[in-house]
């Protein structure tokens, strides 16, 4: 292998925060930098994760979540809540921080390994068993729309509902994975690299001759042996679903973490995992989290109103694969794929 190839070739590294692994690819001039970049990169999570965690009794979430009325917040938490609050709007209420109570009713009040992963068999059968879906009921009293804090943009100033309790475990990741990103290419001058936490991923500088392949799980292997990839040159892609943190309750029901806040419980569609891609993993991972809530049907309009550009698959408990995007660049993207439903861009 020559000088110059060696100098393209990726430099790994893993750790893990905020509940989930980290994976760092980074392509620097030598390892000294990157072993650097890489330890900024870790200390950048780590340190979001003590601020967001509703698991660290201490975090600004939770000092946040019990106190209502007007508080002055770090810049990163008034960030984040004002991202939020577009998404919000966006996603017509489907995306939803407010949701941290109905997530401890459900269950997950610990951090998900402290939960135990149930009995044997578990996320088969929460993949596979048909369910007949329920037509939400909204309370009388309660708009899922309304984000229950008002943000003074600019002021870092928050005021918030009483009995409002927030969850950004939804935003915070991907946010993260874009800030820091976007941090080693314009202060430490990193060509190109990865950044992967737990499916949000954001890439840049493409390595010459060659596109990052990001590798999609394919959670229904028993019905049948998928094998496809992303080829991305730069940009985002961010993958959601219910096949990873899920839980068995006491009376043997089975929980996911994805909760759809016109019923306040665990979205029950025919989604199981989507994956979208576009220039944002923020947003990104909004796009993928809102189509497993939706559910196929409404998920085509929804992406039809709001996301022009951005490819979107997704796969059903019934094993079928569902494609919205460029049909154009379908093959070349996504190899691997054949799906049974292709959409294309209105």
């Amino acid at each position: 292998m020559s000088r110059a190839e060696e100098t393209t070739r990726p430099i790994r590294f893993r750790f893990r925060a905020m509940n989930t692994d980290v994976e760092v690819q980074l392509v620097t001039a030598g390892r000294e930098e990157a072993e650097h970049a890489a330890a900024l990169v870790k200390n950048w999570f780590e340190t979001q994760e003590q601020r967001f965690s509703r698991f660290i009794p201490g975090s600004e979430l939770n000092r946040l979540n019990r106190k209502a009325g007007w508080m002055s917040v770090s810049a990163a938490m008034d960030e984040v809540l004002s991202l939020a609050y577009g998404y919000i709007g966006q996603t017509e209420g489907i995306f939803q921080p407010g949701i941290s109570r109905a997530l401890r009713e459900q269950g997950y009040d610990v951090s998900f390994e402290q939960i135990g992963q149930g009995k044997p068999g578990t996320t088969q059968s929460l993949l596979h068993t048909s369910t007949s879906l329920a037509s939400p009921i909204l309370g009388e009293d309660r708009d899922y729309t309304c984000p229950g804090w008002i943000h003074r943009e600019g002021s870092r100033m928050v005021h918030t509902d009483p009995g409002l309790e927030l969850d950004l475990g939804g935003i915070v990741k991907g946010w993260a994975t874009e800030r820091i990103a976007d941090w080693l290419q314009r202060t430490l001058h990193i060509p190109a690299g990865m950044i992967n936490a737990g499916g949000d991923i954001q890439v840049w500088g493409t390595p010459p001759s060659s596109t990052w392949t990001i590798y999609v799980k394919d959670p229904l292997l028993d019905k049948r042996n998928l094998t496809g990839s992303i080829q991305l040159g730069s940009g985002a892609a961010a993958t959601s679903g219910i096949a990873r943190r899920q839980w068995q309750q006491a009376d043997g029901r089975l929980c996911h973490h994805l909760i759809d806040p016109r019923t306040m419980e665990p979205a029950d569609t025919d989604v199981v995992q989507c994956t979208a891609v576009g220039q944002h993993v923020s947003q990104c991972e909004i796009i993928a989290k809102t189509v497993c809530i939706l559910g196929s049907a409404e998920a085509i309009g929804w992406l039809n109103r709001h996301y022009d550009r951005h490819d979107v698959l997704w796969m059903t408990r019934e094993g079928k694969l569902w494609f919205r995007g460029d049909k154009d660049t379908l093959k070349q993207r996504w190899p691997g794929f054949e799906p049974d439903h292709c959409f294309s861009f209105i």
